[in-house]
């Protein structure tokens, strides 16, 4: 096989590229994260009220169960995207995403319908991972293969902004419902209101990604589309699989553990009052897109590899530290003891994505980046709150959680340390076969 030099898009339709898949990724965003910022009041609505500890775990569960079909999801988006296009598949997630949003806002209590409250519940979940799995590594790939020479940094970056920008409504959201509504009217009829957003939000998504062309790395010279290409990547770039996964744990662990835990525990643990909690969270939530932007300047200009062991080694020096800050229970204290590991994680995010451009050829990168990708968000990220809640349970540790996230930031420093050897495909394409 031989390297073959991508023609990319024009500045112009660049930046519509990047304007068209990041506005998805908010919409998808908003809507899969919700289920994480309510989670406290989704409990008290499908769970019996006797222990509220175990309707905590159990939504938890739930939550993580979701993430057990992105695998699944992955393969199936990763084979259109790489066999039919990346637009389409990116189509498809958005609509079924919506689908599985608003299902959620429509269910029943359990108050209502009994045990088939959760049993629903876990079915909209289901819905919701599966469609999630082609969207953020579509839109990635998209804006990149449009992305101009020596820019693909500084362009990815704002498709990790846009989840953090997703992940700041679902945040803002829940705040405006929090210090609004009284809390009878948030756990009676105020929690719906936000997943029942989801139609029209998918509907001006799908008119703006409707401006964009497919990627014009598909259709060029030389590319060959393989009629299996998870088959051809599992044959040609194990390697490249196995260390993006692991780059992967502290990433999507360091993201969920922010954005999916982090408001239950200021609450829960730390016992602040909910406003406060999601006014904390949401600050740290903009510590993130900061660290997404700088990491996307940052690749541009230095080696990712030394990019990502600087964001490593910045991760697990610092997550101990801000949980012992957050302790204290003030605001301030809660904000920055989560922003000085939130950077690091941002900027990992950025290198990241790049580094499925480094890793994958063109007419296998949907697959092999989604297989990678959401094996890795549903064993760790997928998990963090359950796993955390339970740690917690276990030890009494109120610093447990940290400790988890420092040991996958050690992992991810390994990876970057000793697996990466540097960029084979960046932004370039390679005629496969299969």
């Amino acid at each position: 096989m031989s390297q073959a030099r991508v023609v990319l898009s024009p500045v112009g339709g660049a930046r519509r590229a990047v304007i068209a898949a990041s506005v998805g990724t908010v919409i998808e965003g908003y809507d899969l994260l919700l289920y994480g910022y309510l989670a406290g009041v989704l409990a008290t609505r499908f769970f019996p009220a006797d222990d509220p500890t175990a309707a905590l775990l159990n939504t938890f569960a739930i939550y993580a169960v979701g993430f057990a079909v992105r695998p699944i999801g992955g393969v199936v988006f990763g084979h259109v995207g790489d066999r039919v296009g990346r637009r389409p598949a990116l189509a498809a997630s958005m609509l079924l995403m919506a689908a599985g949003t608003l299902g959620i806002g429509l269910l029943p209590t359990y108050q209502s319908i009994g045990v088939w409250a959760p049993v629903s519940l876990l079915i909209c979940r289901l819905v919701q991972g599966f469609a999630i799995a082609g969207e953020y590594v579509g839109a990635n790939i998209l804006i990149l293969e449009h992305a101009a020479d020596g820019r693909s940094g500084r362009a990815v970056s704002a498709n990790q902004v846009a989840v953090y920008v997703g992940v700041a409504a679902a945040a803002a959201t829940s705040l405006l419902l929090a210090s609004s509504l009284t809390p009878a009217q948030l756990a009676a009829w105020g929690w719906r209101l936000p997943f029942l957003a989801a139609v029209p939000l998918a509907l001006v998504g799908l008119y703006i990604r409707g401006s964009v062309p497919d990627s014009p790395a598909l259709d060029a010279p030389g590319i060959v589309r393989p009629r299996f290409p998870l088959i051809v990547a599992l044959r040609t770039v194990k390697r490249g699989i196995a260390v993006f996964a692991g780059w992967l744990v502290m990433v999507t662990l360091g993201g969920f553990l922010l954005f999916g835990y982090m408001p239950s525990y200021l609450t829960r643990v730390v016992g602040m009052d909910a406003t406060v909690a999601f006014g904390a969270n949401l600050a740290a939530v903009f510590a993130l897109a900061v660290g997404a932007v700088a990491g996307g300047h940052l690749v541009d200009r230095f080696p990712p590899r030394t990019v990502a062991i600087a964001s490593a080694v910045g991760v697990a020096v610092s997550v101990v530290p801000g949980f012992m800050l957050i302790q204290q229970g003030t605001f301030a204290a809660a904000v920055l003891g989560q922003v000085i590991w939130a950077v690091g994680i941002g900027i990992s995010a950025t290198v990241s994505a790049l580094l499925s451009a480094s890793q994958f050829p063109v007419p296998i990168r949907f697959a092999a980046t989604g297989l990678a990708y959401n094996v890795s968000v549903t064993v760790f990220g997928g998990t963090a709150p359950y796993v955390s809640t339970w740690l917690l349970s276990r030890t009494h540790d109120p610093v447990a959680p940290a400790w988890y996230l420092a040991g996958a930031a050690l992992l991810g420093l390994a990876t970057a340390v000793v697996g990466w050897r540097g960029p084979s495909w960046m932004v370039t394409g390679e005629p496969c076969s299969g």
